[in-house]
Parts: structure tokens; C-alpha cells; sequence
């Protein structure tokens, strides 16, 4: 039961709770656009449906137990790619995607490890790193795979950190599929964290 508490948390703590911060953080950017700027602001209230609509789909899927609804509407790739995309869009950043090597099916639990991975390591650039760039890569190599989140932003010392639910998540996850977990960072140098995992 304790193992499931903590599955369940984990899950909505990467999904439900990150699309509400994102519905939250968008409808605040609509409320200072709307009188000034209308264009925008519509822009951006088409982002907090879209994001409103994953988010009610992440929610449906995960009652029933599903795999996370975007990966069960294409492969891992397009779901980082779209995770990806949003970033940009709503942070007003610079943010690409890509893969390198040969795409290959990594079975649903590592691949929807390495979305959540991605879902938080590109929430904590979205809360904390005031970024102006941020980079995630999908490298697939023989035997296993990688995924790798970095940003420019301010960076912090990893030594530090009291703590935090979203660093200790990935962490737990990338375990749990008998994967390496490596975080990155440093005081204005940004921060870089990956998860490699045999595949």
C-alpha cells in the first residue's frame, strides 16, 4: 500500500499539480496582457485550454490506470517534443528538442520514467532557473538510453538543497527502473540533469 501511496503521489505531483501550476502561471500572463496587448492574451488563453485539456486527460488516465495520455497518442519522442514546444511557449524561452540514434519502443514503464523525468526537470526550469535556453535531448545508444534536460539559468548548489519533492521523485524513478539519475549544477552556470537507463 505504501509503495502504491508513493506511485500515486509521484503521479499526480508530475502531472495534476504541473498543469495546474502551468493553467495558473498562464492565466496570470492573460490577466497582464489582455487590456494591452489582446493578441497575446489570446494566445496565451488558447495555451490554458490546451493545457487544461492534457491536464483533464493526464487526470482520466491515470483513474484508470493507463499509460500517461501522451504517450498513448504517439511515441516518446513527439510527447518530449511537445513538452518541449510548451516550455517555449510559456516561458517565452528558447527551448529545443532532438533526438539522436535510432528510436526504439523502451517499453511503457521506462518510457513513461523518462516523461515524467522530463515533465519535472522542465517544471523546476519553469519555477526556479529564469533560463533563457533550455535543451532536451533523447540519445539512443546501443543497449541504452538516455534523456538529458539543461537550461542556462541561474543554477544552484546541489549540496544545498534541503530537500524537494520533484529532484527526489526523479531520482526514485530513475531507480526503479534500474537507472542513473545525474544532476548538475552550480551557482550561475545553469543546470543539467539526465537519466540513463539500459534499453
Amino acid at each position: 500500500m505504501l509503495a502504491e501511496r508513493e506511485r500515486l503521489a509521484g503521479e499526480i505531483h508530475d502531472t495534476i499539480a504541473q498543469g495546474f501550476t502551468s493553467i495558473v502561471m498562464l492565466t496570470q500572463a492573460v490577466q497582464a496582457a489582455i487590456d494591452t496587448d489582446p493578441a497575446l492574451a489570446s494566445r496565451q488563453l488558447a495555451q490554458v485550454i490546451q493545457t487544461a485539456r492534457e491536464n483533464l486527460d493526464e487526470a482520466r488516465a491515470l483513474v484508470a490506470g493507463l499509460a500517461p495520455a501522451m504517450l498513448a497518442s504517439g511515441t516518446l519522442a513527439q510527447a518530449l517534443a511537445r513538452l518541449t514546444d510548451r516550455a517555449a511557449d510559456e516561458l517565452g524561452i528558447t527551448a529545443a528538442f532532438e533526438v539522436n540514434g535510432s528510436p526504439r519502443s523502451l517499453g511503457t514503464g521506462t518510457e513513461v520514467v523518462l516523461l515524467r523525468v522530463c515533465q519535472e526537470a522542465l517544471s523546476n526550469v519553469r519555477k526556479h532557473a529564469q533560463a533563457r535556453q533550455a535543451q532536451v535531448r533523447l540519445r539512443y545508444a546501443e543497449g541504452r538510453v538516455c534523456l538529458e534536460v539543461a537550461d542556462d539559468g541561474v543554477g544552484f548548489d546541489p549540496e544545498s538543497l534541503n530537500g524537494g519533492y520533484g529532484l527526489r521523485g526523479m531520482r526514485a524513478r530513475a531507480v526503479d527502473i534500474g537507472g542513473n539519475f545525474t544532476l548538475r549544477s552550480a551557482p550561475g552556470a545553469g543546470t543539467s540533469i539526465s537519466v540513463e537507463v539500459l534499453a
